[in-house]
C-alpha cells in the first residue's frame, strides 16, 4: 500500500467523534454535564442579579454567602467522598443533584440575608459536594484507562453550554421581572431533576471496600504527600479567577484598550477550552504525564501574569492585542492545569477510595476559592505591573513545588502489587 493509499485509508475523525466520547456510559455523562451547565449557567449569570435586584441584598451579601457557601463545601467533601465509596457513586451523585434541585426551589422562598445564607450554603455544598460524588463516579465507571479522557469531555462541554446559556440569563436580566427571574431558579431545579435521573441509567459501580488492614488503615486526610500534591494543584486554578476578574478589571481602569474588549477575551478563552480541553488531556492519564503538564501550566500562568503587567502605558489597540494574547496564554494554562488534576487527583489516589481522596483533593481550592478573587483585583490594582510580576512570581513559586511535592507522593504510593501481597499474606 502507498503512502497515499494509507493516509486516505485513515481519515481524519470527524467533529463530533473529537468533541463527543463514543456511545456508551462515557456519552451518557457528557450529557448529564450538559443539562447541568445550561441549568447553572441560567442560575449563575442571573441569580445574583435577583437576589440583588428583587431581594434587596447588596452585592456583597451575595458576595459573602458565595464564600460562605464555598468554604462549608470544602469542608464536606471529605464525608461526602467516604460516602460515595461506601454506599457507591451512582446514587450518591444522583441524591445530590436532587438536593441541589430542593435549594433551587428553596431560592424563591429567599426574603432577607439571614435564608440567604442558609440557602446558599445548602446549595453550594450540594454543587460541589456533588463534583467529588461525579469525580467517584467517572473513576468507576469509565476505569484507568478512559476517566481523565471523559473528565476533558465533559469540561469542553460544560463550558460550551454554559455560555449558551449566559446569552439566556442575560435576555432575562434585560427584562429585568420577578416572574422571570425565577424561571431561572425553576430552569435549574428541573435540569437537576433531568440529571438525578439520568445518573441512574449509568451502570451501577460497586461498593470498593478495602480489604486489607493497610487499606483500612489508609485515610486520605492522613496522606500528608497527597494533600500537599492538592495544595500546589489548587494553586494553578488562581490563573482563571485571574482572567475571569483581574484582566477585565485591568483593561477598564489600568489600559487604554476598548472596554468591550472584555467580552471578547472571555468569548476566546470559552472557545479555546471547548475545542482545545480533550485534545490537551490526551497526555494527562499518567502521573508522569500529569506531572508534566502540571509544571507547563505554571511556566505559562507565569509568563500571561508578565504579558498582562506589561499593558499599562500602551496605546489602546497595542494594549488590546497584548490582552488577548495573555488570555490564550491564561487559557493554556487553565487547560492545561485542568487535565493534570485529573491525573494527579485519580492516580495517586487508591482505586478502592476514589470518593473520600476526591474530597481531600478539592481542599487544594482553598486559597483559590477564598484569597484568589481579593489577590487578582486588589494586587495589580493596587501595585500596578508590578502587582502582576508579583502574581507571576507566585506561580514560579508553585513551579518549584510542584516536582518535588509530586515525587514524594509517588514514593508513598502502595501499589497494585504490593496490596496484593499484603492481602494474601494476612489470609495465609
Amino acid at each position: 500500500m502507498t503512502g497515499t493509499e494509507q493516509r486516505t485509508a485513515a481519515p481524519r475523525p470527524p467533529l463530533r467523534s473529537r468533541l463527543l466520547p463514543e456511545p456508551g456510559p462515557g456519552r451518557l455523562l457528557v450529557l448529564c454535564t450538559a443539562v447541568a451547565s445550561l441549568g447553572n449557567g441560567l442560575y449563575v449569570t442571573g441569580g445574583a442579579v435577583y437576589f440583588v435586584r428583587v431581594v434587596g441584598l447588596s452585592p456583597a451579601q451575595v458576595g459573602i454567602g458565595l464564600s460562605v457557601a464555598g468554604m462549608v463545601a470544602l469542608v464536606l467533601g471529605v464525608p461526602v467522598g467516604y460516602l460515595a465509596d461506601r454506599f457507591g457513586p451512582r446514587g450518591t451523585t444522583a441524591v445530590l443533584a436532587l438536593c441541589k434541585a430542593a435549594m433551587l426551589i428553596s431560592a424563591v422562598f429567599v426574603q432577607s440575608f439571614t435564608t440567604y445564607l442558609l440557602m446558599a450554603a445548602a446549595l453550594g455544598t450540594a454543587e460541589q459536594t456533588g463534583h467529588v460524588a461525579r469525580g467517584a463516579l467517572v473513576s468507576g465507571v469509565m476505569g484507568r484507562e478512559g476517566r481523565v479522557k471523559l473528565s476533558a469531555y465533559m469540561r469542553s462541554v460544560f463550558n460550551g453550554g454554559f455560555a449558551l446559556a449566559s446569552l439566556g440569563a442575560g435576555i432575562v436580566i434585560a427584562i429585568d421581572s420577578r416572574p422571570v427571574y425565577l424561571s431561572l431558579f425553576w430552569g435549574n431545579a428541573a435540569a437537576m431533576v433531568i440529571v438525578s435521573g439520568l445518573y441512574m441509567r449509568l451502570p451501577r459501580v460497586p461498593r470498593k471496600l478495602p480489604q486489607s488492614r493497610a487499606k483500612k488503615a489508609a485515610s486520605a486526610v492522613r496522606d500528608v504527600p497527597y494533600i500537599l500534591v492538592a495544595q500546589v494543584s489548587g494553586l494553578a486554578r488562581i490563573g482563571p479567577t485571574a482572567l475571569a476578574l483581574g484582566v477585565p478589571l485591568w483593561l477598564v481602569t489600568h489600559t487604554e484598550a476598548p472596554r468591550a474588549l472584555a467580552a471578547w477575551l472571555m468569548l476566546i478563552n470559552t472557545l479555546m477550552v471547548v475545542f482545545l480541553q480533550v485534545y490537551v488531556a490526551r497526555d494527562a492519564d499518567t502521573v508522569p504525564g500529569a506531572s508534566r503538564l502540571q509544571r507547563w501550566t505554571f511556566l505559562v500562568l507565569a509568563a500571561a501574569s508578565a504579558v498582562a503587567g506589561f499593558t499599562q502605558g500602551m496605546p489602546g489597540w497595542a494594549a488590546g492585542l497584548v490582552l488577548a494574547a495573555a488570555t490564550v496564554l491564561f487559557t493554556l494554562g487553565e487547560i492545561w492545569g485542568e487535565a493534570a488534576r485529573w491525573g494527579l487527583r485519580y492516580e495517586l489516589a487508591p482505586e478502592h477510595a476514589q470518593g473520600q481522596y476526591g474530597g481531600v483533593f478539592a481542599t487544594g481550592d482553598a486559597l483559590a476559592v477564598i484569597a484568589g478573587p481579593l489577590l487578582v483585583t486588589t494586587v495589580p490594582d493596587r501595585l500596578g505591573t508590578l502587582g502582576w510580576l508579583l502574581m507571576a512570581a507566585l506561580f514560579l513559586g508553585s513551579l518549584a513545588l510542584s516536582g518535588p511535592a509530586v515525587r514524594w507522593a509517588v514514593r508513598t504510593r502502595v501499589t497494585e502489587s504490593e496490596e496484593s501481597n499484603l492481602q494474601d499474606a494476612e489470609t495465609a
